[in-house]
């Protein structure tokens, strides 16, 4: 017996937070880049997806490239899933761009809140937790298993452009007597940068996701007012039958180091008389100071000054 469900992250403001779904962005920032971000799907609806991301890279000059670490947590109803995971992207510069190609590792961890499931034949009285299914547990069951990737990322002074993949080959991991097929999973990114004054930019992007069983398209067109005020729509769904939600996004920056956006998801499938649409937070923190750059050099004091 075996179920299907969909397997990674969903996200709408891809394009302010790269380098949570590809680990060659890392260092493009140009400083210290840290970023939070925080889903809550389908509003009202019970045990709806809630999911929390923090990010952190920075170039690393003396590999001629950049680090970063990214955690991630999410909660599925009765299932919570963490994942820790680290990387290294190396950087090649072009008269035509920069090209980075990276790697990452981590660990997945996995709980299956079994007291939070409910079977037609269970008994659930007086405190009793009894599914009396063979393969459901009645308690928490946790496992943990490795996860790998590869990518890759391209600047152009008008467009950038972007590939990861990540579980390939795909591999099984084990929660209790449970066992999970981690499918492997491709995104590509495309985002274009059109000034239409000195003042006014737009950025249209692409978003494919893909476990080559079905495919998701994203689309939006951000505009950008001075670098400080954003605002924009997009639109999911991967054919006719399966369209999933217009997106609202809203942003500005407090400075030259921290940016606040928002996205509202108004479903437009059938699911969307049982909830109220879906928030999104990104708040992003940059440096904005070149590190990394090798240490100072040593101070040597002179008696005769001192």
């Amino acid at each position: 017996m075996g179920l299907n469900a969909q397997q990674a992250p969903q996200y709408s403001q891809y394009m302010f937070n790269k380098y949570q779904f590809n680990p060659a962005y890392a260092g493009f920032d140009r400083s210290l880049s840290i970023t939070g971000a925080s889903r809550s799907q389908w509003a009202t609806f019970e045990g709806a997806p809630t999911s929390q991301n923090l990010n952190a890279h920075m170039p690393f000059y003396i590999w001629n490239g950049g680090i970063g670490i990214n955690l991630h947590n999410e909660k599925l109803g009765a299932l919570t899933q963490s994942s820790l995971s680290l990387s290294y992207n190396f950087v090649y510069e072009t008269p035509i761009g920069l090209f980075s190609a990276a790697v990452n590792v981590g660990i997945l961890q996995s709980r299956l809140n079994g007291d939070e499931l409910i079977t037609p034949s269970g008994v659930y009285e007086g405190g009793t937790i009894q599914h009396n299914d063979g393969i459901l547990p009645n308690q928490s069951i946790v496992g943990s298993s490795p996860i790998w990737g590869v990518s890759a990322y391209y600047i152009h002074d008008y467009f950038e452009t972007g590939i990861s993949i990540s579980d390939v080959p795909k591999h099984t991991s084990s929660i209790g007597g449970l066992d999970i097929d981690r499918q492997s999973l491709v995104n590509w990114f495309l985002e274009a940068n059109y000034p239409i004054t000195n003042q006014i930019d737009i950025l249209p992007s692409v978003f494919v996701k893909t476990d080559f069983v079905q495919t998701q398209l994203e689309i939006a067109g951000i505009a950008e007012y001075r670098n400080q005020y954003f605002g924009g729509l997009g639109f999911r769904g991967y054919h006719a039958n399966s369209f999933d939600a217009v997106v609202l996004y809203a942003g500005f920056k407090f400075n030259r180091k921290y940016r606040l956006t928002y996205s509202y998801d108004l479903g437009i499938n059938g699911l969307r008389r049982f909830h109220e649409g879906t928030h999104e937070f990104v708040l992003n923190y940059n440096l904005q100071k070149i590190i990394g750059l090798g240490l100072p050099p040593k101070v040597i004091y002179n008696p005769r000054f001192l």
